[in-house]
Formats: structure tokens, C-alpha cells, sequence
């Protein structure tokens, strides 16, 4: 499995995410969408929408999977 995570750093709900991944034995692609505008382009592609923080997922065959709201992400990722 391999995880990017979509974010901006005046976001308050992608900073509760950054903050917790530290404290998360997952390693966690960042893509900041200010810094690199490919990242915004891709998330709004691939979801239709352009809001952070989201978290995509791909599993081992390929398949992609987007998950957004912080706490969600930040569960999900605990229980990886």
C-alpha cells in the first residue's frame, strides 16, 4: 500500500494530520498543493474537488482510493 497525503499549510485540519503522523509507524507521501500545483491538478482530476486534507490510497494492484477529513485520515492511518 502506498499513501500520499494532499495538503496545504494553512490548513488547521492538514496541520491536526502532520502533526499526527509522526506518531504513526505508516509512511506518508506529503504533496503540498501551494508548493507544487501538478498535486492540486491531480486531486481535483481525480476527486472533482480541491479540498485538504485528503489522503490517497493505492493498494498493491493499482487501485486508488481518496479519503478526506482529517479525523478520518488520521484513524484510518492509526489502524493501518
Amino acid at each position: 500500500m502506498k499513501y500520499a497525503l494532499y495538503y496545504t499549510e494553512s490548513c488547521p485540519f492538514c496541520v491536526r494530520v502532520l502533526m499526527a503522523l509522526p506518531n504513526i509507524n505508516v509512511d506518508v507521501e506529503k504533496r503540498n498543493l501551494r508548493s507544487d500545483p501538478k498535486w492540486r491538478q491531480e486531486l481535483a482530476k481525480a476527486t472533482g474537488r480541491t479540498t485538504v486534507p485528503c489522503l490517497k490510497i493505492t493498494n498493491d494492484s493499482g487501485k486508488e482510493q481518496w479519503m478526506f477529513e482529517s479525523a478520518d485520515i488520521i484513524r484510518y492511518l492509526q489502524n493501518v
